[in-house]
């Protein structure tokens, strides 16, 4: 059986980037970074804590919500798995990086008072605290357009609605 888990907590190091690919899913990729445990004897000598910069890539709802709840300095858990990504850079010479792509993202803490904020990227009233991203799913058809909003009602729309006439419906265990 194999396992592809990782789970970190850590701090950003930056601020999310939010991109969108040609087919108009977000993404965004950080670095987080993430403390080295410390022997009690390298804390007695004075030795200063080390740091892992591990590189984190979002995709669709786990992007917009790092990108507008997350900021450079947060603490955040990551729940993802682990990949390796192969590339050629323009001068030809072959790349490889390992990063962490998300299943889960979860905010630890809240901004501090008085942060310099850029838009709604500290705004967490109401923010969810982590954003867990749907299952993949085989590729298909793109997804259905929502009708148009219809003009507001005293009573709140039902997802269901009964059928205007009711008729028998064929039972085959039904006594005739």
């Amino acid at each position: 059986m194999d396992l592809n888990r990782v789970i970190l907590i850590g701090r950003l190091a930056s601020d999310p980037e939010l991109k969108y690919t040609p087919s108009g899913i977000a993404v965004t990729q950080f670095r987080l970074a993430v403390n080295r445990p410390m022997s009690s004897e390298a804390r007695q000598n004075g030795q200063e804590k080390q740091a892992d910069f591990i590189s984190i890539v979002a995709w669709r709802q786990s992007a917009e919500y790092a990108a507008n709840y997350l900021g450079k300095g947060r603490l955040v858990a990551v729940e993802g798995r682990l990949q390796v990504r192969e590339y050629v850079t323009q001068d030809g010479q072959k790349r490889r990086d390992t990063e962490v792509v998300v299943d889960n993202l979860k905010s630890l803490d809240r901004p501090k008072e008085g942060a310099e904020s850029t838009g709604p990227r500290y705004a967490d009233e109401g923010a969810p605290d982590s954003y867990a991203a749907p299952r993949p799913q085989p590729a298909a058809a793109p997804p259905a357009r929502r009708p148009a909003a219809a003009a507001p009602s005293a009573a709140p729309a039902s997802r269901y609605q009964p059928p205007a006439e009711e008729d028998e419906f064929d039972d085959p265990f039904a006594d005739n």
